[in-house]
């Protein structure tokens, strides 16, 4: 096959697509000459394909990407802001006889271009910006022809690409009908200075049968309401609307017990991100463990109840979104204003419980993904100074620092110590920091009007599922042992 110009340049700027695993660094520069598949790039040509590139909105270099680890700026301003739909479409390329789609929920694939027969360059963008770092891409491809192979580079416009590829021909929502992406086959970018730059290449073998390419396994609002549905069946877990979502989907919630109505009351919720599986990976076991029918299960439930919203931002799973719901914004940091539908109907539901039925609640958690696994907490916070004292006396909200406080952070450190000695092997790391009286995540709300001893769980990125699987069941196991014991 003799390639373009163009294609030389996705190859050489991609540093040498397919040689090395992803964890290999290997460097690439447009201002010296660089051999692929045996021709040489010069700095005028090289310069010529990357102007057709940014024409075309793709970039390989990493000068201008924003990524942001954490909270881009603007995100605890969350009043609707307008968000950009993809397009559903299938992009059919007839003369290289390939196709990919976007149309399924949780796709995300807002263009393709072709840059010769066999490569192809996909253009990913978040539904707004600034967003946190988490690029989300998921597509279908096939070809009509009996088998063959395409470079498939993966283009980013706002961040930098984070998830490796997982692949199946049968994909469910059982994690165990996908698999990763074989490293051989896959190659993530470096600049000359050794920084991550916006891109990464896939070797892709396709045939007639549909290949399903995401950053994690699909696991979209069809299949909560499955899952929730399968629980209901147990006649200790009743299963209701907690409201509608930005777009009217129903937002899902399980009550899980045998007790009375006034039964203290653990509560968890998920999905606040869209891209964040693993944390579902984990909330699904977890939450089959209380439902459970061992007998310390079947104890527990008898003494306490479970409050469960396990998809709170189906609007933003369906639609492929790389972290916000469909009025662009990041759920996780509206529990304060409550601007948005979703974490409001969930505060009104435990608020209703809380004032109504004088629920006691004991424990919240808040199950997430990120690049690795983390229990983030919360603990008083420090007074050493005149200011801190001061604010102490004037602020009312600062009346929640007290003894009883410092007992819930200790019953999150109990828990945490404990799921440590289950896994010896594993390390749980936490990350700690301080009480504030306007905390505008669901944990920080959890603790500060629930009085719950809380924690958001974070599962890695590529943590291994039987890891991540064992954990959720252990640490629930952990939890009702330490509550009934109380």
């Amino acid at each position: 096959m003799r390639c373009s110009p163009l294609s030389i340049l996705v190859l050489a700027a991609t540093s040498l697509i397919l040689s090395a695993c992803a964890g290999t660094r290997q460097t690439t520069s447009s201002t010296e000459e660089t051999k692929a598949e045996g021709k040489t790039i010069s700095a005028e040509t090289s310069a010529k394909a990357r102007g057709i590139m940014r024409e075309a909105g793709l970039r390989l270099s990493s000068d201008s990407t924003k990524a942001y680890s954490y909270d881009p700026p603007g995100s605890l301003n969350t009043s609707d802001k307008p968000i950009q739909y993809q397009k559903k479409q299938t992009f059919a390329f007839d003369r290289a006889n390939v196709f990919f789609s976007n149309e399924f929920d949780g796709a995300r694939l807002n263009d393709v271009k072709m840059i010769d027969d066999s490569t192809f360059v996909a253009v990913l963008s978040p539904e707004n910006a600034p967003i946190n770092y988490s690029a989300w891409y998921a597509f279908k491809a096939w070809t009509k022809a009996p088998s063959k192979t395409i470079r498939f580079t993966l283009t980013y416009t706002e961040a930098r690409h984070r998830y490796v590829p997982k692949l199946s021909r049968k994909p469910s929502a059982d994690w165990r009908s996908w698999q990763y992406i074989d490293s051989a086959a896959y190659k993530v970018h470096f600049d000359s200075a050794g920084r991550e730059t916006t891109s990464a290449t896939l070797r892709l073998t396709l045939n007639r049968d549909t290949l399903w390419v995401s950053g994690h396994e699909l696991f979209t609002s069809s299949d909560f309401e499955a899952w929730s549905a399968g629980l209901a069946k147990l006649p200790f877990v009743k299963k209701s609307v907690l409201g509608k979502s930005s777009l009217g989907k129903s937002l899902i919630r399980l009550d899980i017990t045998e007790a009375g109505p006034d039964a203290p009351c653990v509560v968890i919720v998920s999905r606040q991100h869209p891209p964040e599986h693993t944390g579902t990976l984990a909330l699904l076991p977890f939450v089959e463990t209380l439902a459970g029918d061992t007998p310390l299960a079947q104890e527990f439930r008898k003494k306490f109840r479970v409050f469960v919203a396990p998809c709170v931002n189906p609007d933003g799973v369906d639609n492929g979104h790389w972290r916000h719901n469909a009025h662009g914004v990041d759920l996780n940091r509206d529990w304060n204003n409550f601007n948005q539908p979703e974490p409001r109907h969930v505060r009104d539901a435990l608020l209703k419980m809380r004032d109504s039925l004088k629920t006691q609640f004991v424990f919240g958690v808040d199950f997430h993904t990120t690049q690795h696994d983390v229990f983030y907490t919360v603990s008083n916070p420090p007074m050493n100074t005149a200011r801190d004292s001061a604010e102490y006396a004037t602020n009312p909200a600062f009346k929640q620092f007290d003894d009883k406080a410092a007992l819930r952070s200790k019953f999150v450190e109990t828990w945490l110590e404990r799921t440590q000695k289950l896994f010896p092997t594993y390390q749980v790391t936490i990350s700690d920091s301080p009480r504030t009286p306007n905390g505008a995540t669901s944990g920080r709300w959890f603790d500060r009007e629930l009085l719950a001893p809380s924690v958001t769980y974070e599962a890695g990125d590529e943590t291994s599922r039987e890891l991540i699987q064992q954990i959720g069941v252990g640490s629930a196991k952990v939890l009702m042992e330490m509550l009934l014991k109380k």
